[in-house]
């Protein structure tokens, strides 16, 4: 009774790891441009995140 409990939760398992897979191949492998685009983006809004708090804070005072 026990074994056969055992046996169920490996072939469970083994399921799990085949459908894991199958999402794994079917996973675009192209991002790597879409990454690179992303990260730039957001490297550019950090560069300039500053600058444009700046200019608003400056900005404010002014009205």
């Amino acid at each position: 009774m026990m074994r056969d409990e055992y046996l169920n939760k490996i072939i469970l398992r083994g399921n799990e790891i085949t459908v894991l897979e199958q999402a794994a191949l079917l996973f675009p492998k192209n991002t790597s441009a879409i990454r690179w685009a992303v990260a730039a983006a957001f490297g550019m809004l950090l560069t300039f995140l500053p600058s444009v708090c700046t200019a608003a804070h400056a900005f404010s005072h002014i009205i």
